[in-house]
């Protein structure tokens, strides 16, 4: 038995420290209760300087005497661009009710980091921001093939050469060519032939040498035989050749066929006689640089088969993946901005052209295209960037810089300078944002100074301020 009193005993004596400890913070925690102690404020933490103590506002940091708040008195404003604190509300109407923030001196709002900065009266856009990337202009691309197998002859351009539409690419040996060029003169022959025929027996029969059934024979071959020379032009036509007018019953020269389709440059430099007439020419369909070339002389080649890319670069296209939420803002026809990645100094402008109809599946964005110039080249086709589309625009709104706008739970609040220690917060109701500037639609005049930088401390007094159960009067 005495020993489990003394096991007591020495328990007791262990833990009495702690006993104590506990007792004594529920003493002070009851006498700071019953006699309202209270935080210090952001103010009183900054302040320098603190008058006596008996004059002293514990909830506001301040001078009893000078508290605005409490006392419910108006500061009164020292006239270097400062507002009173009473102003007309975010939506024009009734004043709303003042919200002043004071400091002590004004040492503490310098100590704060307080900067102001007054509202001024400028253009400003709202803009919807997006990834996008240059593309080729696809109305001016092309890849260019050759029309018939055969083999490559000659190369006439190189990749990043520029050439104009008409422009000879390369020379394609092909057999197919060779084959229509031979039907073509046989057909053009047997027109004539039957043409010379028909003419005869038209004067025969009317001198009554013939019977009508021999002229209508002849008239029907010589109509078959046209038939056979316009399914022949057609065959060349298919193959890109544009065949010279010829006159009724006339037969183009074998030379001037073997060599259809070839520029002057180039037939001055063959020899008419042994040139074969299979060479097919592949020519460029429209001004623009030779983006890409694929084949070497010697190399067969199918039909179909795209063996050069030519594109016009003055004009590119810039494609941007929206959000959908954005993309309900943007319609055709309004500006977008494009900045390259890593070249923010290189800005180029042009109009939305196209938005897409559907959500992208995999990217759930929505496609919107712009065209912009690029006379010199400069844009790059894959390049990525960041694009910018203005989607309103005001030519004379109250503009301020975004720091100088704060949440305080409930609105958009601006805190607009007073005298030089007190700042009263004002809600107010924003619109478009640029460029770290946003337009204040309404709560405030142009030319009122507000805070910028430091902003956030008068925010934070103003939410301290409403927990605290305030003080009051002498």
């Amino acid at each position: 038995m005495k020993q489990v009193v003394t096991l007591i005993a020495r328990f007791l004596l262990r833990g009495l420290p702690t006993v104590l400890t506990l007792v004594l913070l529920v003493v002070v925690a009851v006498v700071g209760h019953r006699l309202h102690w209270k935080m210090p404020s952001a103010a009183s933490l900054v302040s320098s300087e603190k008058p006596a103590r008996a004059d002293w506002c514990m909830e506001h940091g301040v001078p009893e005497s000078q508290c605005l708040i409490c006392r419910g008195k108006a500061a009164v404003p020292d006239g270097e661009g400062s507002s009173p604190i009473l102003q007309e509300g975010a939506t024009g109407g009734t004043p709303e009710k003042p919200r002043p923030v004071q400091f002590a001196t004004p040492e503490s709002v310098s100590k704060a980091g307080i900067v102001t900065t007054k509202a001024e009266t400028r253009p400003i856009a709202s803009v919807v921001t997006a990834n996008a990337e240059v593309g080729y202009d696809m109305t001016r691309y092309a890849q260019v093939g050759s029309r018939a197998a055969g083999s490559v002859t000659m190369v006439r351009v190189r990749a990043g050469d520029r050439v104009k539409a008409g422009d000879l690419l390369a020379l394609i040996d092909s057999v197919a060519v060779g084959t229509a060029k031979s039907e073509y003169l046989q057909a053009a022959t047997q027109v004539s032939a039957r043409g010379v025929a028909v003419e005869r027996l038209r004067t025969s029969t009317t001198a009554g040498f013939r019977n009508q059934a021999d002229l209508v024979t002849a008239e029907a071959e010589l109509k078959d035989a046209e038939i056979r020379l316009f399914n022949t032009q057609q065959n060349l036509i298919t193959l890109g050749f544009t065949l010279p007018p010829l006159a009724a019953g006339a037969i183009p020269s074998a030379t001037d066929l073997r060599l259809l389709g070839l520029p002057s440059a180039i037939t001055a430099d063959l020899d008419a006689n042994r040139t074969t007439a299979n060479l097919l020419p592949m020519v460029s369909p429209l001004d623009g640089v030779v983006i890409s070339r694929g084949i070497v002389p010697g190399e067969l080649v199918e039909s179909g088969k795209a063996l050069f890319v030519v594109a016009d670069t003055s004009r590119m296209w810039v494609t941007a993946s929206l959000a959908p939420a954005d993309a309900r803002r943007v319609a055709v026809g309004q500006e977008l901005t494009f900045t390259p990645d890593g070249v923010a100094d290189e800005l180029v402008s042009g109009r939305v052209v196209w938005m897409s109809t559907e959500v992208d599946e995999k990217t759930r964005t929505v496609q919107v295209r712009a065209e912009i110039p690029n006379a010199d080249g400069r844009v790059l086709a894959h390049t990525f960037g960041g694009a910018r589309i203005a989607v309103a625009r005001a030519e004379a709104a109250v503009v301020v810089p975004a720091e100088a706008v704060q949440w305080d739970g409930t609105a958009n609040v601006v805190f607009v300078r007073v005298n030089s220690t007190v700042f009263a917060a004002r809600t107010v109701s924003i619109g478009a944002q640029e460029d770290g500037r946003v337009e204040i639609r309404s709560g405030l005049r142009s030319g009122e100074q507000v805070a910028t930088a430091g902003s956030y401390v008068l925010v934070a007094q103003l939410n301290h301020e409403k927990l605290g159960a305030g003080c009051t009067d002498d």
